[in-house]
């Protein structure tokens, strides 16, 4: 066994601890925008399981306070049971309305799973699309080039599409989970000291709030609030489904998700421009295929590889094995 090599002190403590805080609160991004990404996508054992053994609020909740700064660890609260009791904060506020309209029950989940099917399952006449371009007012042209966009970041990270999962990348939950990918990355630079890394990553992570999630986020957190789908449908009012509180979840995770990519943008000092308005069915993408000739232009959702390091994201050698995927549908649930 190799004895680790010692290191220094930094020659400026407080870069230390700048570091330490960029890399805690990274990881509660990345466990925030998981746990949304799960919140959104098709209903599954793994969010069953979350929701039922409590894990998913537990873990939502403590996430959101470190964030708003009102805990550090769950160690500073003389609480253990309950780190969170007595936060306050607009992400805690948020995430605990979250919490209070979550299913509980193998029953509960059950229902859940037929509103979510009512409000975005394609199959099921859902209105509410869960695609960036549907939420665009661009053009075919315009549109293409904003998947090729989407899709360049996920490459520049070595994040690579899983073959299992047939969704467009401008959906909503792999674009949630790229950035928590990228807060990920952001926490192991941070531990590393890799200054470098760090402002590659960081940028990266603006640079997708505010050319795509945060531009369409509002708009689709509207459409739920609304009842409304995406040009001239909509979710019929009476529909007891879209109006008796049942898509409160959704009502407020779209709230907390709004709030933590407002947060981020603050962040990042960037400034999404919000899409003015939906476009008019049917979607400039309607029947197009992808730029290698397929007729289904559908892709799963982004994988785990390597990331950047203080040299350039796109800067990777080549490759004689195919990276590893990490399927939208196999989370394991919290970090």
């Amino acid at each position: 066994m190799t004895t680790p090599p010692t290191h220094d002190p930094p020659d400026h403590p407080n870069e230390a601890d700048g570091n330490s805080r960029i890399a805690r609160e990274s990881v509660h991004r990345a466990r925030l925008y998981k746990l949304l990404s799960l919140a959104f996508d098709r209903p599954g054992e793994t969010l069953e399981s979350a929701l039922v053994s409590g894990t998913f609020d537990e873990q939502l909740l403590e996430s959101a306070a470190v964030l708003d700064g009102a805990v550090t660890t769950v160690s500073d609260e003389r609480d253990k049971s309950d780190p969170t009791a007595d936060a306050h904060g607009d992400l805690h506020d948020a995430a605990k309305t979250v919490v209070d309209a979550s299913p509980a029950t193998e029953a509960e989940v059950d229902e859940h799973y037929s509103t979510w099917t009512s409000l975005f399952g394609f199959e099921t006449g859902g209105d509410i699309p869960q695609y960036e371009i549907e939420f665009s007012p661009g053009t075919l042209v315009t549109s293409t080039d904003t998947l090729s966009d989407i899709a360049g970041f996920y490459d520049a990270f070595g994040l690579s599409l899983a073959d299992d999962r047939r969704e467009r990348v401008d959906h909503l939950c792999i674009e949630l989970e790229f950035v928590s990918q990228l807060a990920l990355q952001t926490a192991a630079l941070a531990k590393k000291g890799d200054e470098t890394g760090i402002e590659i990553v960081t940028d990266a992570q603006g640079s997708f709030i505010e050319d795509h999630l945060g531009r369409w986020l509002p708009r689709y957190r509207e459409a739920i609030e609304d009842g409304e789908g995406v040009g001239e449908d909509a979710i019929d009012a009476t529909d007891e489904t879209a109006v008796d509180g049942e898509t409160a979840f959704y009502d407020a995770l779209a709230v907390l998700a709004c709030r933590l990519v407002e947060r981020d943008a603050d962040r990042f000092a960037v400034e999404p421009d919000v899409f003015a308005e939906t476009p008019a069915e049917p979607s400039p993408l309607e029947g197009l295929t992808n730029s290698e000739g397929d007729v289904d232009f559908r892709c799963g959702t982004c994988g785990s590889g390597a990331g950047p390091s203080s040299a350039s994201a796109t800067e990777r050698e080549p490759e004689s094995e195919p990276e590893p995927q990490l399927p939208m549908g196999n989370r394991d649930g919290p970090y």
